[in-house]
Order: structure tokens, then sequence, then C-alpha cells
């Protein structure tokens, strides 16, 4: 296929999904679109998903296969940009489907209405919950704009999920956007945040393309317990504090009281991580250290919100009422 023909590049980081694989495959071959190239970027799995992925390469010639040592969905998903050609980039889960006009409905309205970021509405398959954008639909906007018409956009996950967004690839280029490899968790909400940031021209649609699978258990979705936790949500707010002072948006309290609420309700993962999963004999220490990162710091200033850390348990504990984290009441009070 010639470079002049593609319309879309479509990335799939593909780790060990060999019973969603050819699913998945089927629904992008399916489409009522031309002009497409598919980059499976197989990210070492240990099951037949590489087998079935050069089954399809051979079958189709626009599937191109990388074979990759496990180095995560971030440099996976990198490794396809290197690669892509195509004037739109798709970022898909290799264990999600799409709905049968998926491309056709996001490339015609990108390109009737010169998107940089287009972004759609999807669905959870088993459970069949629709779920829509909280941006106003149909209307172009600035970067800086659409994300600030979004009064809960650290909150709702209208940040998250690559697949969701439909981007032009010389954004993305021109931009010298990327996956941050040091950022496990919350990584596609720093690269969606930077590339909208970096658009002129971003929309929403109401329109449901996407069905995303939850019942998978190697799922790039499933959260499990992570040394670097604690590491990776301290680079996620340096990121993305930087960009939103880059931006002026820090100047927007909304945005900042919504940013702040995120991130104390983050003190629920690194809690859950440190005191339930940790081999630690000083639990009280390590949360007073997690309550001492700058992160938290920030967002409780932002909320006026006052700690005494010789009242360690007891400020805890409003915390999780507050924001309603419950589970920590029932660890946090023998501490």
């Amino acid at each position: 296929m010639k470079d002049t023909s593609l319309k879309i590049s479509v990335i799939i980081p593909v780790y060990n999904v060999e019973k969603y694989l050819r699913i998945c495959l089927e629904s992008i071959l399916n489409q009522n679109f031309k002009g497409y190239e598919i980059i499976l970027i197989n990210d070492g799995s240990t099951d037949n998903s590489l087998n079935i992925c050069r089954e399809y390469e051979k079958k189709y010639s626009n599937i191109i296969v990388i074979n990759e040592e496990n180095s995560g969905p971030s440099a996976a998903r990198n490794k396809g940009l290197e690669y892509a050609k195509g004037k739109y980039i798709s970022f898909i889960d290799s264990d999600d489907e799409l709905l049968p006009n998926y491309f056709k409905i996001l490339y015609d309205t990108a390109e009737k209405n010169k998107c940089d970021v287009l972004t759609c509405g999807y669905n959870t398959g088993k459970n069949t919950v629709d779920i829509k954008p909280n941006f106003i639909f149909n209307k172009i906007m600035s970067g800086r704009e659409f994300i600030l018409s979004n009064k809960k956009i650290h909150s709702n996950n209208d940040l998250c999920f690559p697949w969701r967004y439909f981007y032009k690839r010389s954004i993305i280029k021109d931009g010298k956007v990327k996956f941050n490899t040091n950022i496990t968790i919350g990584e596609d909400t720093v690269f969606n945040l930077e590339t909208i940031l970096k658009s002129k021209r971003v929309m929403a649609i109401e329109d449901i393309l996407y069905t995303h699978r939850i019942d998978n258990p190697n799922s790039l979705m499933t959260v499990k317990y992570k040394p670097k936790l604690e590491e990776s949500l301290i680079n996620q707010y340096d990121k993305r504090l930087q960009l939103s002072e880059e931006y002026g948006l820090m100047s927007n309290m909304k945005y900042c009281k919504n940013m702040a609420e995120y991130y104390i309700n983050n003190i629920y993962i690194m809690m859950v991580n440190n005191i339930l999963n940790s081999n630690s004999k000083d639990k009280r220490t390590d949360i007073k250290r997690i309550l001492n990162y700058k992160m938290f710091k920030d967002s409780f200033k932002v909320l006026g919100i006052g700690y005494k850390t010789n009242s360690l348990k007891e400020y805890i504990y409003y915390l999780a009422i507050r924001f309603k984290i419950y589970i920590i009441i029932n660890h946090v009070m023998g501490i």
C-alpha cells in the first residue's frame, strides 16, 4: 500500500490476548472503510498472540507486526508511532472491538472540521453501558478551551484511554509527543493532555463507536500492585503540573480544585498499595511520607485543608470521610 493512500494508522499493543485478538482484528477488518494500516506491536507475549499476529500479517498486506521484548504499553505505542505513516492515528487495545462505522465517522468528521484531535463515546461491552465524553459536542475549540470546558476533566476519566481519541499524526510528530515510559499509571492521561493542549482544533462527538472490554484479566486496564507506584504518580503529577502551568490552566480555580481532588483521591491507591500490600514494618511512617509529597501538599493548599502531622490517624480518617475513600477507614484505625 502506498503511503499516499494511507488515511489512518491503527496502533495496537499486544500482550497475552490470544482469547480476544482475533475478535479485535476482525472488527477492524470488517470496517466499511479503506485506506488504513494496522501496526501490531507484540510486547513479549508468552501465549499464542504472536502467532495470531503473524497469521494475519501473512493474510493482509496492510498489517505490520513488530515483535519486541516486554516493555509495557507506553513503549509499544511509541514504537508504533515510529512506524506509522497515516494522516491520522488510532490507538486500539487488543482485547477491545470497534463498531462498524468507527473509522468512517471519525475520519469524515475530522476531515470535514479539520480536527487535530477528535473524541467519541464508547460502551463497556458486557454491561452495555454507553459512556459519552463530558465535553460540548460538535464544537471546534482550541486545546486549552477544550480542556477548560470540562469541569471535571481530571476526575471523570475523559482524559484517559488513547483509544477514545483520534489524532492527526502531524500534531503528535511535530509536537514531539510520546507516551512517558516513566509513568505506568495515567500515562495515557498525560499523553492526551499534552496532545490536546498542542492542538488548535479539537472536537467531541457523542457517537458510541468503540467497545471496551472490562472482563479481561490481562487487559491493559487491569491494575496490579506495582512497587514503583509512588514514583510513577510523582512523575505523572510533575508532568501534568508542568503542562498546566505552561498553558495557563492553573489560573482557573475550578481546574485547580478538580486537579487537587483528583490527587487527594490517589491517596487511596497509594495507601492500599502501601498499607495492604507492602511488607513495611512501620506503616505509620510510610503514610506520613506519602502525605508529605508535593502533589498532596499542593492539593491540600488549593482546597484549604490543614495538615497536622501529630494527629495522623484523625487526619486520614477525615480525608477518608470527606473524599469517600471508605475502605481506608477499616484499616487506618489499626495504624
